[in-house]
């Protein structure tokens, strides 16, 4: 009966819609349809079985992520989703409004049957949101929608008591005020407001108590006031705040002890203590702000074992310590001159990006030690030096490496032995460098070479007859773009 369900559930996605399974195991748990994580596990653990045994039974197809050996996202193939589709149909499992595949009639006399609703145009969102009998209503996901059709005058969320998932991507509401009737929603699971034109949130936001999670990840570009209420909410496992919060926001989070993921926490609106409580944190976005040192952050993380994907932004780190032995992925957009060799990175670090990092000294003489890496990204500037060495028996382990926008970038060796299991090759933007590294003609493990925004000369160089063809004659897969 779980797995009917999980299944039926994949019906609310568009044809060829690429579904973050992460998400999709929020929605899963916020209808019930997976509850062992209140047990102790996490919510993508919960979700982990059913997805793969959907994927063994071939209902789902999966992209894999050969660098994480596991899959991000899944899909439907278009004959299943037609069966998913008739089977939802026939159990009144969903109503689909104003999309290509629509499954209900706007107008007056038209009942709102299933407790799931699908809406693709802001006319029908209106509508059923002024709908007088909506009570059964359990999930409301809109998608795309770009029309402005929430004014002052429409009604608010009192017609949809029951809800429990709530997806307002895009949504534009006038004035950017978020109806605080939202607070009416008591057994909402879920709300996202995700890319949402938002810059005020009501404090009747703290009556959704049960919520899991709450993406306030919004899109207008401008500071967003977030009152102090989402302590009270206990239960969140995912909370994604606004990158941009104005200066009167001051939150307190240090009661958010089952969170598994926090993006976008700023040390300017909490205070970094508060991740100390946080010990079931697989995720953790940072921005570090001059108010907070380096030094107190990383006391304040000691205690977060279980930290698999860490992102921090600051403007200065001195000596770099991460202790967190689980982690796996790792960002750093951070102002640094050098990468020192005494820098301790964690023992299993397999992705690491850096960005706008300005270091003047190579990075790779550091980097290419890190024997489990499998992907490297260095762009904006990460490095500023002019030469960069990839030595004999670096990288052993890297899968993919990508170098953009590195302005100042004029010469890049690669010597034989090193990235021996390399498969996708990214240079883009790079527009100082001469030409690619003689040494790529040993890396016979490459795939894939993607290049973009370089000077026309250097595909001269590459392309069949040309000077340096015997470079990369062995890869498969040359993609040569946006020369000028």
């Amino acid at each position: 009966m779980v797995l009917k369900q999980c299944f039926l559930y994949l019906a609310h996605f568009p044809e060829d819609y690429k579904i973050c399974k992460e998400t999709l195991f929020i929605y899963w748990a916020a209808e019930g349809i997976i509850t062992s994580f209140y047990d102790g596990s996490t919510i993508r653990d919960s979700g982990e079985d059913c997805l793969e045994e959907l994927v063994r039974r071939n209902m789902v197809l999966v992209e894999m992520n050969y660098l994480k050996s596991k899959f991000e996202y899944c899909q439907m193939h278009d004959m299943m989703r037609e069966v998913c589709l008739s089977k939802a149909k026939e159990e009144n499992y969903l109503q689909i409004v104003g999309g290509a595949t629509s499954t209900f009639t706007i107008n007056a006399q038209s009942p709102i049957r299933s407790r799931r609703l699908d809406v693709h145009s802001g006319n029908a969102l209106c509508y059923i949101l002024g709908h007088k009998n909506n009570r059964k209503v359990r999930s409301l996901l809109v998608f795309g929608v770009e029309e402005v059709f929430w004014t002052q005058s429409s009604s608010g969320f009192q017609s949809l008591p029951l809800l429990r998932v709530l997806n307002l991507y895009k949504v534009k509401f006038e004035g950017g005020k978020l109806p605080s009737s939202i607070g009416e929603l008591i057994h909402l699971r879920v709300l996202s407001l995700y890319m949402a034109q938002v810059s005020h949130l009501p404090s009747s936001l703290r009556n959704l108590k049960l919520l899991l999670s709450l993406n306030l990840a919004v899109g207008l570009g401008e500071p967003v006031h977030v009152p102090n209420v989402l302590k009270e909410m206990l239960k969140l496992r995912y909370l994604s705040l606004p990158q941009l919060m104005d200066d009167k926001t001051e939150l307190e989070l240090d009661c958010l002890v089952n969170l598994e993921a926090l993006c976008s926490f700023s040390t300017q609106h909490s205070s970094v203590t508060n991740l100390l409580h946080m010990t079931k944190l697989r995720t953790l976005v940072v921005n570090l702000r001059e108010s907070c040192s380096y030094e107190t952050l990383l006391a304040s993380l000691r205690e977060l074992r279980n930290l698999e994907k860490f992102y921090l932004s600051a403007e200065f780190v001195g000596e770099f310590v991460l202790n967190m032995i689980h982690l796996k992925d790792l960002t750093l957009h951070i102002y640094m001159s050098r990468l020192h060799y005494q820098f301790r990175f964690p023992p299993h670090l397999a992705h690491i990006r850096l960005t706008w990092c300005h270091m003047e000294e190579d990075p790779m003489p550091v980097l290419e030690k890190l024997l489990h890496l499998k992907s490297v990204q260095l762009t904006s500037d990460a490095f500023v030096g002019r030469r960069m060495v990839c030595s004999k028996g670096g990288f052993p382990q890297l899968y993919a490496l990508k170098i953009s926008k590195e302005s100042e970038l004029q010469e890049w060796m690669v010597q034989k032995g090193s990235m021996p299991c390399l498969r996708t090759l990214t240079i883009s933007n790079c527009q100082e460098l001469k030409e690619l590294p003689d040494g790529l003609k040993y890396t016979t493990s490459l795939k894939e070479l993607k290049i973009k925004g370089m000077k026309r000369g250097l595909k001269e160089k590459l392309i069949l007859g040309g000077k340096d063809y015997y470079k990369v004659r062995h890869i498969p897969k040359v993609g040569i773009l946006s020369t000028f």
